[in-house]
């Protein structure tokens, strides 16, 4: 398995968990971050 099809399935399974993936260049490499967010507090509206 390539490196490129590495990542994209690192990148399914972070949008199969409903999560966001950032994907960010550094000097010599690509890395792929996982965002996840989360309510803390929500008013009735």
């Amino acid at each position: 398995m390539s490196s490129d099809e590495k990542m994209i399935e690192a990148i399914k399974k972070i949008l199969s968990r409903g999560n966001t993936a950032e994907i960010k260049k550094r000097k010599n490499d690509v890395i792929i971050l996982e965002v996840e967010k989360k309510i803390t507090y929500q008013t009735n509206r």
